[in-house]
């Protein structure tokens, strides 16, 4: 039940982020987390812990509703001396891949962020565009992305990009196209520090 707490509390985020608001697109720097980013809201904070490993992380998630969309970062500082940011990935990657219940394997996508500094890096990330029906019949359009950003002082940060938006049914293809634009605006305008 623990292995999950990444992904519940994206979930959990949607009960806080209660207020629906219209898509009102503003740049947030989050020198604490060290990224800044697009919210389509005003935005929430939570605090996670939870085991991996041997280990007790705190996630802290950055949200935003707005419509009926849900934008969130998780950001999990860690030491790679302690850590391997790449098991701390797949773990988090095989917890995502029980929200939808695909019938095809679900396809890793590759991809690059560039940093917020100047000269801008560029550095590698990963994720998943998923839509369909999950364990519970609920009907989603979930992405998710994975960053892992490694500074010269020792500290290194993994974070997770998602957007989700819940269905009753199936959406049309208008809808899906809508709610796929808002998420590639929110994808777009990830940079860490």
């Amino acid at each position: 039940m623990k292995k999950i707490i990444v992904t519940l509390t994206v979930l959990t985020m949607l009960f806080l982020a209660s207020c629906t608001a219209t898509f009102n697109w503003r740049e947030v720097k989050l020198d604490e987390q060290q990224f800044m980013a697009l919210f389509p809201a005003k935005n929430q904070f939570e605090q996670q812990t939870f085991r991996f490993e041997n280990h007790e992380l705190t996630m802290t998630m950055t949200a935003a509703k707005a419509g009926d969309i849900l934008f969130a970062v998780g950001t999990i500082p860690f030491d790679t001396k302690v850590i391997s940011d790449k098991e701390l990935i797949h773990w988090m990657k095989s917890n995502v891949a029980k929200i939808i219940q695909g019938k095809s394997e679900q396809q890793l996508i590759q991809f690059e962020v560039k940093t917020a500094g100047t000269p801008a890096l560029i550095i590698p990330a990963q994720g998943y565009n998923l839509k369909g029906f999950g364990p519970d019949g609920v009907y989603r359009i979930y992405w998710v992305r994975w960053v892992v950003r490694q500074h010269t002082n020792g500290q290194s940060y993994i974070y997770q990009m998602s957007a989700i938006h819940s269905f009753k049914s199936e959406p049309t293809v208008e809808i899906q196209k809508q709610t796929i634009e808002q998420m590639e605006t929110f994808m777009g305008g990830f940079h860490p520090y």
